[in-house]
């Protein structure tokens, strides 16, 4: 936006041959300018949104969706009513580093799709945000989820709720509106479709609703990384067992841990075959992977092997231990409850 001083009461010209030289003199007092410097020409305009736009780009909004997320939105689909054909639902979460906005958890809303618009019960998205604000009270209502692969006429009346105090979405300086996420089931692609949208008003018109894409990208934590992992063992079990023409174990019966180290054990093979090819010659070593390996190795102190199985031993003597002592109780107890119950029996025949 760019606004021109043209009015001779406001103009350079107004403020007189005195007052800038008084304004040069000063300048040179102060930053110590040499005095045959270029005479430059003062400007007859300037941005005002340049301050905007600049701290817009440095601060982008974007968004990070938990698998968590992901999966509850996929089997809400998947346990939708017949004959539905979407499911929308409420984005929990937060924003944090500033411009980021954590999506941690949904839940689906019941709603149904008529030929008028859609119906949605807001009072079954309020009993359940007050239910997982009791289990988790930092996350709130960021957004609103629906599955799909565009944006219809009946999102606008979705989002147009969650805009109001009614949905509990309270709007900051970072994110004035909820989020929309849509995620695609139709599975056309290879991967799993999903997008995040904004809405940015306009001054054409009030009840005009434009939907702007911001980045989205997923982001796991540990103990998610850990589920992720056994679900991808069960799915691998379930394809052997398929083709080896037997019945595919229990997801219960996986052992975890088992699978960890399994995992793990791995990994180590494939970093020893890579650094006995490096110092054979077969394959140009990389520096960021030898510094990364060096990094991991020296991070965790090297321990005798007698050290740790006498550490396991003693370990495992004291959970026994426990376990022995436990059971004493229990005996004891049950042994004590007898005693009085039978005395008791006899002082009431006396």
């Amino acid at each position: 936006v760019l606004f021109e001083f043209d009015h001779p009461s406001i103009g350079w010209e107004s403020f007189g041959k005195e007052s800038i030289a008084r304004a040069a003199m000063a300048s040179q007092a102060l930053w110590g300018l040499p005095d045959n410097r270029n005479k430059v020409t003062p400007p007859k305009c300037f941005n005002i949104a340049s301050r905007v736009q600049k701290s817009s780009i440095e601060l982008p909004l974007s968004c990070r969706v938990h698998p968590v997320a992901v999966l509850k939105v996929l089997d809400a689909f998947v346990r939708r009513p017949e004959g539905a054909k979407r499911t929308i639902g409420t984005l929990l979460g937060w924003i944090s580093e500033g411009s980021v906005v954590d999506i941690t958890d949904s839940f689906p809303v019941v709603h149904k799709d008529t030929d008028e618009g859609v119906l949605m019960d807001q009072d079954y998205h309020k009993q359940m945000l007050a239910l997982r604000q009791k289990v988790s009270p930092r996350e709130v209502v960021v957004g609103w989820f629906s599955t799909g692969s565009e944006i219809n006429a009946t999102s606008a009346v979705i989002h147009a709720f969650y805009c109001t105090k009614d949905s509990q979405f309270t709007p900051t300086a970072v994110l004035p509106g909820p989020v929309h996420m849509l995620v695609d089931t139709s599975l056309t692609q290879q991967s799993l479709g999903m997008k995040t949208f904004v809405n940015v008003r306009t001054n054409v018109a009030e009840s005009l609703l434009q939907f702007h894409e911001v980045p989205l990208r997923v982001q796991t934590s540990a103990a998610e990384k850990s589920g992720i992992s056994q679900l991808m063992q069960a799915r691998r079990a379930t394809r052997e067992a398929l083709a080896n023409g037997t019945l595919p174990k229990d997801i219960a019966s996986i052992d975890g841990f088992e699978g960890g180290l399994k995992e793990l054990l791995g990994l180590f093979r494939r970093i020893q075959e890579y650094v006995r090819a490096v110092m054979a010659g077969k394959v140009e070593g990389d520096k960021a992977v030898g510094r990364g390996l060096t990094t991991a190795i020296c991070a965790e102190p090297v321990i005798d092997a007698e050290a740790v199985e006498n550490l396991c031993h003693s370990s495992l003597q004291d959970a026994l231990m426990v376990v022995f002592l436990s059971n004493l109780t229990r005996t004891q107890i049950s042994i004590a409850e007898k005693i009085n119950s039978q005395y008791n029996v006899n002082g009431d025949f006396a």
